[in-house]
């Protein structure tokens, strides 16, 4: 489903973004890296566990009521 991808392509830029930003701020401390891996995985989390799909359409309703 298009939202899937949707999704995954969000999560993937917002981890590779934290990463950067924590590359390129120079954190050099097993704390920091932490931290930034902390705060680059829980909103991805939070996005599978909240984003709902999308309802059916009305033609997939019925395509799935005649199977």
């Amino acid at each position: 489903m298009q939202t899937d991808l949707v999704k995954a392509a969000l999560m993937a830029a917002w981890v590779v973004a934290v990463g950067a930003l924590g590359y390129l701020t120079g954190t050099t401390s097993f704390a920091g890296w932490t931290l930034l891996a902390v705060v680059s995985l829980v909103p991805p989390v939070l996005m599978v566990r909240l984003w709902s799909p999308p309802a059916p359409t009305m033609s997939e309703a019925i395509r799935e009521v005649i199977r």
